[in-house]
C-alpha cells in the first residue's frame, strides 16, 4: 500500500472516529491526552521510534512489551482533537510509520464533556 492510500485510509478512520465521539458530546476544543499507538515485532524499530519522538518534542512516548515479540510504542500528547488538527497529527503518526517500519495503530482519548 503506498504512502497516499495509507494516508487516505487513516483520515476516513479519523473521522469515522470524530464523528462517533461528536454523538457522544465530545467537546473537541477541550485539549486532553490522546494517544497514539504503533506496534511491531522488532524491539530496536520501538526504541528508535520512541527515541526519536521524545528527542525531537513531538510527544511523550514509551515502549511496552505486550507479549513476548510483540511491541507498543504509546505517544500521549495534550491537545485539542479539532479535526484539522487530529488529522494532521494522526497522518504525522502514519508517515513516521512508515519510515519506522513499524504499523501505526491509531489514536484514543477520554471524551471531554461539559
Amino acid at each position: 500500500m503506498t504512502i497516499f492510500d495509507l494516508l487516505h485510509e487513516n483520515a476516513l478512520l479519523d473521522n469515522d472516529l470524530l464523528r462517533k465521539n461528536d454523538a457522544m458530546g465530545d467537546k473537541f476544543d477541550d485539549p486532553r491526552d490522546v494517544d497514539f499507538a504503533f506496534k511491531t515485532n522488532d524491539k530496536q524499530r520501538a526504541d528508535d521510534l520512541s527515541e526519536y519522538i521524545n528527542g525531537k518534542n513531538f510527544g511523550n512516548a514509551s515502549v511496552a512489551a505486550v507479549v513476548e515479540g510483540e511491541y507498543r510504542v504509546l505517544c500521549v500528547i495534550h491537545m485539542p482533537i479539532n479535526q484539522p488538527l487530529l488529522c494532521s497529527v494522526s497522518g504525522f503518526m502514519v508517515c513516521l510509520s512508515r519510515l519506522f517500519q513499524v504499523e501505526y495503530d491509531g489514536w484514543g482519548s477520554i471524551i471531554q464533556k461539559p
